[in-house]
């Protein structure tokens, strides 16, 4: 009897262990504030918390400019919304087109030692050289000056990216980086059209 016992005893631990293995197993990668933010993005799609210096003063969709050539990140551009963090913010985003063909083999790696690669700008160059991007605008083709730059690119998920080491060909002088302002209530209110 006990042996009995034992036996329907295992086979329903065996079958239970089963079922769990067999169930579609899910985690929730997103954080909550941040799964928060994106619904509030999508319902309500006039709405911004925040601007950058470039937008202040500005509705969604208005014409604006970012300092520097087109190779430093400037150019002419409209407000557009983008979820930065937890905070939607309206922000100048490029509208002009560019194109730069930097010919990156892509190579990737979860583990150290990460590759290191060499866009075609900086090849047979090392850090700190000068260098000449080649660069599409508008599909005219332009030249600027720049230097070589290390970077570490990473792609892919935030807790496990993949990452490389990059020799890239880089604009000498950088964009101005954004200053966010925080909007008031009244304004929340009037850019949903309440």
């Amino acid at each position: 009897m006990t042996t009995a016992l034992n036996i329907r005893l295992g086979a329903s631990i065996l079958g239970a262990t089963l079922a769990l293995l067999s169930c579609n197993v899910s985690a929730d990668l997103v954080i909550p504030e941040v799964a928060e933010a994106q619904k509030r993005f999508q319902d309500n799609p006039g709405i911004f918390d925040q601007t950058d210096q470039y937008c202040t003063e500005k509705t969604l969709d208005a014409v604006c400019t970012l300092p520097g050539t087109v190779f430093e990140g400037g150019g002419k551009g409209q407000c557009k919304r983008e979820l930065t963090d937890t905070k939607i913010s309206l922000q100048c985003q490029r509208t002009e087109s560019v194109e730069i063909d930097r010919k990156i083999p892509d190579t990737f790696s979860i583990d150290p030692p990460f590759p290191s690669v060499t866009d075609r700008f900086c090849a047979k160059k090392k850090a700190q050289d000068t260098c000449s991007v080649t660069l599409s605008h508008n599909g005219k083709q332009e030249t600027y000056d720049g230097v070589c730059e290390e970077l570490r690119d990473e792609q892919g998920y935030r807790f496990r990216p993949q990452v490389r080491l990059l020799l890239s060909c880089q604009p000498v002088k950088k964009a101005p980086e954004r200053v966010y302002t925080p909007v008031s209530t009244v304004r929340k209110l009037f850019s949903q059209g309440l």
